[in-house]
């Protein structure tokens, strides 16, 4: 079997159907590195730090102590739900400075006795993690799919949200290594419009009342009775296209400040009946100080909410370029990312196509539109060769220009029955920023980490060991997960966790610019993203050879701006909105370790 060309195919995820059989798709990822607000000076040079030798990146998940496995829970032939997940969220739940690790797990639909649960993976400080699921009490009580870390009662610990197929379930923190499921009390079940599959959701401030929202999608109407399987080539069963069931309506919950939440889908204007939501993420793409909503489909147009600052959003996607390939094709949307990965002030956009299709990285001009130069930064022909799921920007070797990592792997466990040269298990992939607008893929010369193939899902990124790199977790369908150690070393960092006090305890939606020299780079602070997961909200900089930041500022939610000047390299810092002075963030060791003290340094100018 011939996989047919991008110019012979209707829809972009059709690769296999000789039978019009349309693959499922699972989108991947959005990750945020943001652009400018009115910052207070201007754009943003271009300088390359000196080149290094290839980063390694370590498969450490066996030596870290960690034993989860993914179980699908399939009986036969796969189903659509069966090879959706699954996702994976990190946060520091506990609060001793280092960032733990959330698995969802499937369950056993069939009634066979299968007990699954999903894990909740606590960092012990020294390179090794122990499963505190029983203890903290956050198994999931159904065929869990994504999850997303955020702080909405604003107490100073991050409460967990899960995405599941039937109700989704939400477990508030209870500050002691605990959790309660408060998802009747709350009200965030995501049932209310007769939605059951769920998939990517987000924590975001939309109306910046101090207060976090919760975005939740919705997926293909796969029901119990729905039909189960379908073909490809010369009747190969597999799952189903997501077409053949139809989409179901999103939720957007408006945060009432008391521990509940109001659906407010219909009155802020993105009721989608139709919707086939995977992934969602919030970022003020246009830098209006107001938090939009990227939100990718499978198989239809990708929407961008537009928030009109009154509790209402308009979509936008057709018209910015960004809802459809440059050929004017439907996605499988399998990625979003977003990060100025030209540090020209602007936010550029990433989204990953099926097998056999390029991916696609569009330019942002600045002034509302979406150019796609998917082919003009190299990523189009390598992409062409896998399929892509979780993922994003994120700067591996502290250069100061955002990478590119994509997890990778089939939806048709039976593909290499149509088509041997395609497998199920695929390798992930990672691309180098060079500098000069161009992205250059180094999988094979980047470590033992990228030897071995598998039906990659979800991705975070964060810095689980504190040592200035970022490192990723990648979420494995049927599989373990894959810890992936970052060991970069010869150019600094800046690391920022921030607390806010008008704004959101979780600072979501608040930006930070770092200039060191003449290159100066934009983060914003951002739930949800990746492919049904989250990443580390502190924000991370690579400074390359420079040793210090000129400046560091910040823009809150609230309107709040606060600047420091001559910032140390190579430490992790505290910004709390309003406090003129940085302070250390504190770590425990290990288990009994002494902590490290917090020490007042440099001190802001606020507006």
């Amino acid at each position: 079997m011939v996989l047919a060309p991008k110019e012979s195919r209707e829809r972009p995820h059709s690769r296999l159907r000789p039978q019009g059989i349309r693959l499922v798709v699972v989108l991947a990822c959005l990750q945020l590195a943001v652009p400018e607000f009115a910052f207070l000076d201007g754009r943003p040079a271009q300088l390359r730090a000196p080149s290094a030798p290839p980063v390694q990146f370590n498969n450490v998940t066996k030596a870290a102590r960690i034993s989860f496995v993914h179980f699908k829970g399939s009986k036969g032939t796969s189903t659509i739900l069966e090879e959706a997940g699954p996702g994976v969220c990190v946060a520091d739940y506990d609060g001793d400075g280092y960032i733990d690790i959330y698995f969802v797990n499937g369950r056993d639909l069939y009634h066979r006795g299968i007990s699954a649960r999903n894990a909740l993976y606590r960092n012990n400080g020294d390179g090794t993690f122990a499963d505190v699921t029983e203890k903290a009490g956050v198994p999931g009580n159904a065929y869990g799919l994504g999850c997303v870390w955020g702080d909405y009662d604003n107490d100073g610990y991050p409460d967990l949200y899960v995405t599941q197929y039937g109700k989704n379930i939400l477990y508030h923190n209870n500050r002691d290594r605990t959790f309660t499921d408060v998802t009747d009390k709350a009200g965030a079940a995501a049932t209310e419009f007769g939605t059951v599959f769920h998939t990517g959701a987000t924590f975001f401030d939309y109306d910046r009342d101090g207060r976090l929202d919760l975005y939740a999608g919705g997926y293909a109407n796969f029901g119990p009775g729905s039909q189960r399987t379908c073909t490809i080539a010369i009747n190969v069963p597999t799952s189903c296209r997501p077409t053949v069931y139809g989409g179901t309506p999103a939720v957007l919950y408006h945060n009432n400040g008391d521990g509940t939440f109001t659906n407010v889908t219909k009155a802020a204007k993105i009721y989608q009946p139709n919707g086939l939501n995977l992934s969602v993420g919030a970022a003020d793409y246009d830098s209006d100080g107001w938090p939009d909503l990227f939100v990718a489909n499978d198989g239809i147009e990708a929407y961008l909410y537009h928030n009109n600052h009154d509790g209402t959003f308009i979509n936008v996607g057709m018209e910015s370029g960004m809802a459809l390939t440059a050929d004017g094709s439907e996605m499988a949307a399998m990625c979003i990312s977003l990060g100025d990965y030209d540090n020209t002030g602007n936010l550029d956009l990433y989204i990953s196509d099926f097998q056999d299709v390029p991916d696609h990285i569009w330019r942002y001009d600045g002034k509302g539109f979406f150019e796609e130069v998917s082919e003009a930064v190299g990523i189009a022909l390598p992409t062409k060769a896998v399929l892509s799921f979780g993922g994003g920007f994120f700067d591996y070797d502290n250069d100061g220009w955002l990478d590119l990592f994509i997890a990778n792997g089939h939806v048709y466990p039976e593909v290499e029955q149509v088509s041997p040269a395609i497998h199920y298990k695929q390798i992930n992939s990672l691309f180098r920023n060079d500098g000069t607008g161009k992205f250059v893929e180094v999988t094979k010369i980047s470590g033992e980490g990228f030897a071995t193939p598998y039906a990659g899902r979800g991705a975070a990124f964060a810095d689980f060991d504190n040592d200035g790199n970022i490192d990723v977790v990648v979420a494995n369908n049927g599989d373990p997960p894959l810890l992936l150690q970052n060991g970069a070393s010869g150019n600094h960092f800046l690391n920022f966790k921030l607390v806010g006090g008008k704004s959101n305890r979780d600072a979501m939606g608040a930006r930070i610019k770092v200039k060191a020299g003449a290159i100066s780079q934009i983060r914003e602070v951002a739930g949800g993203g990746s492919y049904l997961s989250q990443s580390d909200l502190r924000a991370h900089f690579g400074l390359g050879p420079s040793l210090r930041a000129d400046s560091v500022e910040v823009a809150w939610p609230s309107g709040t701006r606060q600047i420091f000047h001559d910032v140390a390299a190579d430490k992790f810092y505290v910004i709390v909105e309003g406090k003129d002075a940085l302070t250390l963030q504190t770590f425990a060791r290990a288990p009994g370790a002494s902590r490290v003290e917090k020490a007042s340094v440099r001190r802001s100018d606020r507006k």
